[in-house]
């Protein structure tokens, strides 16, 4: 190590710098100070750019795939298989069979399936109208948490709500 740093030492002395040497080296550090900023911005520019290209070219892919898709819609023929399948519509005279696979039954199993198909005859509009009014008219559920177990019952006093009158606190005026 110490030969190594006499090298270094006679390799220094033996350098002779002149007023020239050092006007260069001092314009070739004021030109890298000057020039960077510009680089560093250059470069990053060409970053942004490239980044700014993949951005397009990405825009453009789903531009192309939503383009084909509406081409897609405009087709008769696709817009009745999509109401087929995603909406269940059948066409005048049509059954539709619907196969529901979430049961698996095992292999060995035993159970006979019937040959036979059924069908339900139910009336799903008068159904719904009286889910509805059910729903509408039915009397809102008591929470025994917040009731008093001493208080007695209101609807086992009066059970017709239309001749029931609204308690009035006290120091209200009643009308």
């Amino acid at each position: 190590m110490k030969r190594w740093t006499e090298d270094l030492g006679a390799w220094a002395s033996s350098l002779r710098f002149s007023g020239f040497t050092a006007l260069v080296v001092v314009l070739v550090i004021a030109g890298a100070l000057i020039v960077s900023p510009s680089l560093s911005t250059f470069v990053q520019q060409r970053r942004e750019i490239a980044e700014l290209r993949e951005s397009v070219k990405l825009h453009k892919e789903a531009v192309t795939e939503i383009d084909a898709e509406r081409a897609k819609w405009k087709d008769p023929v696709y817009v009745r298989s999509q109401a087929r399948d995603r909406l269940f519509y059948v066409m005048p005279g049509e059954t539709q069979l619907n196969v529901v696979d979430d049961v698996v039954l095992p292999v060995e199993s035993d159970e006979k399936t019937s040959a036979k198909l059924t069908r339900v005859e139910s009336d799903w509009a008068r159904g719904i109208v009286s889910s509805f009014l059910s729903a509408g008219t039915a009397a809102p559920p008591v929470d025994p948490s917040t009731q008093d177990p001493a208080a007695p019952d209101p609807a086992a006093q009066n059970p017709d709500p239309e001749t029931t009158t609204p308690e009035v606190p006290e120091g209200e005026p009643t009308q």
